[in-house]
């Protein structure tokens, strides 16, 4: 019996700093169902902890599903945990959808899509 309550808080102790670990999202600029008077410099996704930069990605979409051109990603922030995606000046008004996936320097990873207006 006490092997099995070892067991058990050892499992739990693992999950618990696993979880931990993983980077999740806290922010993103510009914000879900933002509305955007004018283009911003970069998309920007801040996360809990360490992004790895390599194995990690963003896909910006119109509003017919075509998947747009972007700058190449870079990280700033503490720990590089700020995932920046350069963007095009002169985007047209309208909605876009932006879908990412990170892979935190611990192996977890994370995705989510939002989205954004610009108006003219």
């Amino acid at each position: 019996m006490k092997s099995i309550a070892s067991f058990c808080l050892f499992a739990f102790l693992l999950f618990t700093a696993s979880e931990a670990s993983a980077a999740l999202e806290q922010a993103s600029l510009p914000s879900q169902q933002q509305e955007e008077q004018l283009v911003p410099a970069n998309l920007e996704l801040t996360f809990t902890g360490p992004v790895d930069l390599a194995r990690s990605t963003a896909v910006l979409f119109d509003a017919e599903g075509t998947a747009l051109p972007t700058g190449k990603p870079f990280l700033s922030g503490p720990e590089g945990s700020i995932f920046k995606i350069p963007l095009d000046p002169a985007m047209a008004p309208g909605l876009y959808t932006v879908d990412w996936r990170v892979l935190s320097m611990d192996g977890h990873s994370a995705e989510g899509r939002y989205q954004f207006r610009v108006d003219p």
